[in-house]
C-alpha cells in the first residue's frame, strides 16, 4: 500500500507496515561506480583504442567500414523500401570520410593514390544512393577488404619492426608496388574512370 492523501490512511492499523514506493534510479544524476552500467565490450574496445598504434586505428576504421558496407548492402537486398540514403549508408560516409581524412602526406605517391582511392569510394557511395544499388555497395566493401588486409600487414611489419615510431607511409612505400622488396602487381581496381 502507498501512502494516500487522506491522513486516516496513512496511519499504522495493527502490525501493518507500509514501505514507499522505490524510487526509480536516474543513471544520469549523481555518481555512481566507474564503468557501472556499461558493457564490458565498450570497456575492451576503449582500452584498444588508447593503447592502438595510428596503423591498428586505421585498421580498425578499415574494418568497420566494412562491416557497415555488408549491413547496408544485406539492408537493401532484403528491404527494398529502404535503399538510398540512410542512416547506416551516412554511417559508411562518415567512415570513409574519415579514412580520408587521415590520410594527410601529399608528398608521397601512395597517399595520394589512397587519398584519391577514397575520394572514389565517396563518390561510388553517393551513386549507389541514387540507384539504391546494393551491387556498388559490394563493391564498395570489397575494395574496403582489400585495403583491411594491406593494413593488416602494415600492422604485422609494424609489430616486427625494430623501430617503435616507424610511419605507417614509409612501411607502405617499402611495400607498395614496384618497390624491390614486393613484385607487381597485376590486375585491380581502376581508378581512373
Amino acid at each position: 500500500m502507498y501512502p494516500s492523501a487522506n491522513p486516516n490512511m496513512n496511519s499504522f492499523q495493527g502490525n501493518e507496515r507500509r514501505i514507499a514506493p522505490p524510487t526509480p534510479i536516474d543513471s544520469l544524476s549523481g555518481p555512481s561506480p566507474a564503468g557501472f552500467g556499461r558493457r564490458s565490450s565498450d570497456t575492451y574496445l576503449e582500452s584498444m583504442i588508447a593503447t592502438a598504434s595510428p596503423a591498428k586505428l586505421r585498421l580498425m576504421l578499415i574494418e568497420r567500414s566494412v562491416e557497415v558496407a555488408r549491413h547496408l548492402a544485406g539492408l537493401w537486398r532484403e528491404s527494398p523500401g529502404k535503399r538510398g540514403t540512410n542512416e547506416h549508408s551516412l554511417k559508411l560516409f562518415e567512415l570513409l570520410s574519415e579514412l580520408l581524412s587521415g590520410v594527410t602526406d601529399d608528398k608521397v605517391e601512395v597517399c595520394r593514390t589512397v587519398a584519391d582511392m577514397y575520394v572514389f569510394l565517396c563518390q561510388h557511395l553517393i551513386a549507389a544512393e541514387e540507384n539504391g544499388d546494393a551491387t556498388m555497395i559490394d563493391e564498395i566493401r570489397l575494395v574496403l577488404e582489400t585495403e583491411a588486409e594491406t593494413w593488416r600487414m602494415v600492422c604485422m611489419q609494424e609489430n616486427g619492426a625494430t623501430a617503435s615510431q616507424t610511419r605507417a607511409a614509409d612501411v607502405l612505400a617499402r611495400t607498395s608496388p614496384g618497390s624491390a622488396t614486393t613484385p607487381p602487381v597485376s590486375g585491380g581496381l581502376n581508378l581512373q574512370g
